[in-house]
């Protein structure tokens, strides 16, 4: 449900103050109990016990019999990481049979997905720094509107495969645990998997193409055969040097593709965020004929 007009305390509005859009690391005060309750609920014995191994958590006695309790209670856990496994390790994602779903864990796939948009209902209502991704199955940092939206329009406007790719470099850059590495990993294989067949069908189609040679054609070989829709200063379609040079930034960013060489180190947080922002706006472009070969 949509606001008519932002939430603002009475006290607040009168006094002229500006609207708080402060978003909240960890969890706050307000935020512990319900989120206690919403994994009370939605939890059961035997993905309680999957979570605290995966986490590495040891059995203690102060919770007799039950490993739900553990997860629930021990102020020790960190309650946004046990939040995240649940999220990850969740049978939903691996039992096709309902039946199963329903006699191992009393619930239904409709239940899960219920509980999972109430959870990120009490994230948002409470003004978490973090949302669920439906996609990943995993909590995420929260951007701003504008750019969540231009995310999901590229995910939804691209093939199967780059969109996973870019989700999965998504949830690297701004899951709860990064990766930057891997965002890197990611963010160029969204990318190749849309600039390869477009740019070098056989290639792509031998399994030799990649977002390098992809750069050679475009700036070396061949840019005389491609375009780009944007006008350029005679009105006229422009040369595809904007596109190449976004591309080159992302190919020779990655720092961590290789070991052994003299810049090759892991990437950082700063990095990782750059490199899937742009990866977006080159799978956008790429993905609705920004880039076209001339008439």
């Amino acid at each position: 449900m949509t606001e008519a007009r932002p939430f603002q305390p009475l006290r607040d509005r009168l006094a002229g103050k500006p609207l708080d859009t402060t978003l909240h690391d960890g969890v706050p005060e307000w935020l512990d109990q319900p989120l206690r309750t919403w994994l009370n609920k939605s939890t059961s014995q035997r993905l309680a016990q999957r979570v605290l191994l995966r986490l590495r958590v040891a059995y203690e006695a102060r919770y007799p019999d039950s490993h739900k309790v553990q997860l629930v209670s021990n102020p020790a856990l960190d309650l946004l990481t046990v939040i995240d496994a649940v999220l990850q390790l969740h049978p939903a994602w691996s039992m096709t049979d309902e039946d199963q779903l329903w006699n191992e864990h009393r619930m239904t796939r409709d239940d899960v997905i219920e509980s999972f948009r109430a959870l990120d209902a009490l994230l948002k209502e409470g003004g978490s720094l973090y949302r669920c991704d439906f996609d990943q199955h995993c909590l995420v940092r929260r951007v701003d509107d504008t750019t969540q939206a231009a995310v999901d329009a590229a995910v939804k406007g691209t093939s199967a495969s780059a969109a996973d790719h870019l989700r999965t470099a998504w949830a690297a850059a701004y899951g709860l645990n990064p990766d930057p590495d891997k965002v890197f990993n990611e963010a160029i294989r969204a990318v190749e998997e849309v600039a390869c067949p477009l740019v070098e069908q056989k290639r792509a189609e031998a399994g030799s193409a990649t977002l390098g040679t992809v750069i050679g054609v475009l700036s070396k070989n061949a840019p005389h055969k491609w375009e780009l829709v944007l006008p350029g200063k005679d009105g006229q379609p422009s040369g595809v040097e904007p596109i190449v040079s976004m591309m080159e930034a992302l190919w020779q960013a990655q720092c961590s593709r290789h070991g052994g060489a003299p810049k090759s180190r892991r990437q950082s947080q700063d990095e990782a965020e750059a490199a899937v922002h742009l990866a977006v706006l080159l799978v956008q472009w790429l993905s609705t004929g920004v880039l076209r070969k001339k008439p």
